[in-house]
């Protein structure tokens, strides 16, 4: 009888032992599927986040290049007016370096009257 009671109460825990064990098992599969499932969500949201970097980036380049496209177009223009005020400041020297030959009063005049056309024209690109 002590022994029929020592085989039953093994049985019992044997029996134990199995139910946990399938619990075990079943709460390894549950902790398996819940993290499959939470980074199945965080690739999702980190998709969304990107998504949204992504339409950010191309609009903060969009104005990047539209900003460079204006002090470009704004260093041209410059450009363009210094290279005109130049090329009239370098045509006025020339004229003035010839008149400085002239010996004749009355052509030096009129080379002065053109000189001074010339400065008024070059002060208005100026």
């Amino acid at each position: 009888e002590t022994l029929q009671r020592i085989v039953s109460t093994l049985a019992n825990k044997n029996d134990e032992i199995h139910n946990f064990i399938d619990m075990l098992n079943h709460t390894i599969k549950n902790v398996q599927v819940n993290s499959s499932n939470a980074i199945s969500e965080l690739d999702e949201e980190f998709d969304g986040l990107y998504s949204i970097l992504d339409e950010m980036k191309g609009s903060m380049a969009s104005t990047i290049q539209q900003e460079e496209a204006r002090k470009i177009q704004a260093l041209q223009d410059q450009l363009t007016q210094c290279s005109t005020a130049l090329e009239s400041s370098e045509e006025l020297l020339e004229l003035a370096a010839q008149s400085l030959d002239i010996k004749d009063p009355v052509e030096f005049l009129k080379v002065e009257n053109i000189e001074r056309i010339c400065i008024r024209q070059m002060l208005v690109f100026v």
